[in-house]
């Protein structure tokens, strides 16, 4: 949209104290309760660790993974605590950081039901990128035996068990990464190396197919260690306790970065970040949304249809019942949101969640999450649809640019197959037209990034009867967002003529059971890696914040869960307004890192000299240069977001024949913008 009025205020870089409660923590602990590896001078040194149910004969485990548990989660300071569950077999963590790469963990393991299993087990999954071809010794043994192997790449051929020992620690020296483990007391060691590091849960069918579908990958990237809590089944009450002290050190690559330009292949134009308005808490709803639309350049929004709220009664008529005042609150609240947005020129899409009883299909799919619409009253559904569309264009002056169900793939509320979502697209689009109005409807709107979701689409775009209602593609990035998943979803938009939108943008859909882990340095920095990498392979028109409001808030203070003091900006609020900076409508260009701790995405605005280059280092600080920007552009300013430092300007860096040499600080977010973005117009 070339209509935009907002000026990137870059002033305000500064004016806000930057709210990292807990900048200096080493180690990370998820949410849902596994290690996954600590920081040293600024380098990661990654591994997983976490509790893992052994099934019987060693065949296959049960071990905590993200989504499919509801784990309670806290930090004090350097402190971090996660209570969660296992099919039955409750467990509590305490991580502590001590001193600069060195970490406690206490661990207790009680269950709660009867459980055949081969053994409860601290497992530490050690991958070939850090310790292949590494060695394992273990510390004071308690057997004659074995007690150290070379973390061999290749299978060995004895099958999955390398090593079986007692002892009370371990070392594992990589090539340029070493871990060290010691626990409280003599535990069998088994070193293995699995057919597969996918957990398989154990009895409820309905858990297993969540991990089958939603695990991490099938084969193994490493050696794993298995440490016993305790052998042979479970039974109610039986508890195990055990103390871990972790200590890392590394000698990190520090080879300088070399980041190539292309400024001769533009791309799709980029333009800006975009944010989701769901109210829902009134209480704090309106100071979080007022603070960021004041203080980030907003280019998209995306709103709530309260649609039961709307129209509850089928043989009433919504739009005659809204036009003689009889409008809910809710629905009056969405609308008035609208029209706040409208009013600031940022277009609005919006998504209906929760649908009225009487569009349920009378019987739902057994064991699918979500609710499908009855196939039956389906003029009905959409005429209810589009009566909403008339009274906010009529009442509220804002024509909504896109529609969509949220998540219908995944049932988020509504749940439709391939074939729904295509015959909606056709009885919607033909409805909106009817209508006189110029909303289109999203494809897609899907909760994952994954090339599963793109096969949910890929009956719309194969029909060409839909192509003419269709206004842009959608997805959401809670899975996937893979460099391969990114670019199908991009040709995708290509192959219709349409824009890419990422409609929400997150890297953890139940980050608001557990939002402390939101201000987590690690967290805000995966964040913003992942949104880079979106940036930089699916070229989308906008990426759009799940939330802008209370609700994933980027910012702390408030209220906000709770948190005292004034409202303050986070990490990843500087984050965004960082990647806002980028001139609107500029093009993506092609850019290349030759480490992969790197990740980077540029644009330019050719016709005005504008630029912008996104880098995300993960590693330690290392030097980079960036070659391939026109000699027209003599200098580039430089902005920093780290867990210190919220979009601080670094200075002005001369650019002499297209090349560009700076520092990139570790576990860090660096922007280089050419001068014609770094003031007012």
């Amino acid at each position: 949209m070339q209509t935009r009025c907002f000026v990137v205020t870059l002033a305000l870089t500064g004016v806000f104290q930057l709210y990292s409660p807990h900048a200096d923590a080493q180690t990370i602990l998820t949410p849902w309760g596994n290690l996954a590896g600590m920081r040293v001078s600024g380098a990661p040194v990654e591994f997983e660790a976490g509790l893992r149910m052994v099934h019987p004969e060693w065949v296959g485990f049960s071990s905590a993974v993200k989504y499919l548990q509801r784990p309670r989660y806290s930090r004090t300071g350097a402190r971090a605590v996660v209570e969660s569950e296992i099919e039955g077999m409750m467990f509590r963590q305490v991580l502590e950081d001590t001193t600069p790469g060195e970490a406690t963990l206490e661990l207790q393991v009680t269950s709660k039901t009867n459980l055949s299993l081969a053994g409860a087990y601290f497992c530490v999954e050690l991958p070939d990128t850090e310790f292949g071809e590494g060695t394992l010794a273990l510390v004071q043994t308690g057997t004659a035996g074995p007690t150290s192997l070379t973390l061999s790449r290749a299978p060995q051929g004895n099958g999955p068990e390398l090593l079986r020992q007692t002892a009370t620690g371990m070392k594992i020296v990589g090539p340029q990464k070493n871990l060290e483990i010691r626990w409280n007391e003599p535990r069998t060691v088994r070193v293995r190396r699995e057919a597969s590091n996918r957990p398989t849960a154990l009895n409820d069918p309905s858990i297993r197919q969540q991990f089958l579908a939603n695990g991490p990958a099938g084969q193994p990237t490493g050696c794993q260690v298995y440490l016993e809590l305790f052998a042979g089944d479970a039974t109610p009450g039986r508890t195990a306790k055990a103390s871990f002290r972790f200590a890392a050190s590394a000698s990190p690559d520090l080879q300088p970065v070399r980041l190539v330009l292309d400024v001769t292949k533009p791309g799709r134009p980029f333009e800006g970040i975009g944010g989701n308005f769901r109210l829902q808490f009134p209480k704090t709803d309106s100071a979080v949304l007022q603070y960021n639309l004041d203080h980030l350049r907003v280019a998209w929004g995306r709103l709530d249809m309260p649609w039961a709220e709307w129209d509850p009664e089928e043989l009433s008529d919504p739009l005659v019942a809204a036009r003689a005042g009889q409008v809910n609150q809710k629905v009056n609240d969405a609308m008035a949101m609208a029209r706040t947005l409208a009013r600031r020129r940022i277009p609005v899409i919006l998504s209906a969640w929760s649908p009225p009883r009487w569009a349920r299909a009378l019987s739902q799919p057994p064991g699918l999450r979500g609710t499908a619409l009855n196939p039956n009253k389906l003029d009905r559904i959409c005429s209810s649809l589009a009566s909403y569309l008339v009274f906010l264009k009529e009442q509220y002056g804002v024509e909504a640019v896109y529609f969509s169900f949220n998540e219908p793939e995944t049932g988020v509320e509504v749940r439709q197959t391939p074939a729904e979502h295509v015959k909606f697209i056709l009885r919607m689009g033909a409805e909106l037209v009817q209508r006189g109005l110029t909303t289109k409807l999203l494809l897609g709107d899907t909760a994952h990034g994954t090339p599963a979701a793109l096969d949910f689409i890929r009956p719309s775009l194969a029909n060409p009867a839909t192509h003419r209602y269709i206004g842009a593609v959608a997805f959401h990035t809670w899975r996937g967002c893979t460099a391969e998943a990114l670019t199908g979803w991009a040709e995708a938009a290509r192959e219709l003529g349409v824009p890419l939108l990422i409609t929400e943008s997150g890297p953890d859909a139940h980050l608001h059971e557990y939002p402390s882990v939101r201000l987590e340095p690690w967290f805000q920095l995966e964040e913003i890696e992942l949104y880079v990498r979106c940036c930089a392979y699916g070229q989308p028109a906008t990426l759009m914040e799940w939330q802008l409001t209370t609700d994933y808030s980027v910012l702390t203070g408030g209220g906000v869960y709770g948190e005292a003091g004034p409202l303050k900006p986070t990490q990843r609020f500087w984050n965004l307004k960082q990647l806002g900076s980028t001139p609107a409508g500029a093009f993506a260009l092609p850019i290349t890192a030759d480490r992969s701790e790197v990740t980077c995405a540029a644009f330019g605005d050719l016709a005005n000299g504008a630029y912008a280059v996104h880098i995300v280092n993960r590693g330690a600080q290392r030097a980079a240069m960036l070659s391939g920007l026109p000699k027209s552009v003599p200098v580039l300013h430089r902005f920093v977001t780290d867990a210190n430092r919220g979009m601080q300007k670094e200075g002005r860096i001369g650019v002499q024949t297209g090349k560009d040499e700076f520092i990139l600080p570790a576990a860090s977010y660096t922007t280089l913008l050419s001068p014609a973005n770094t003031r007012n117009p």
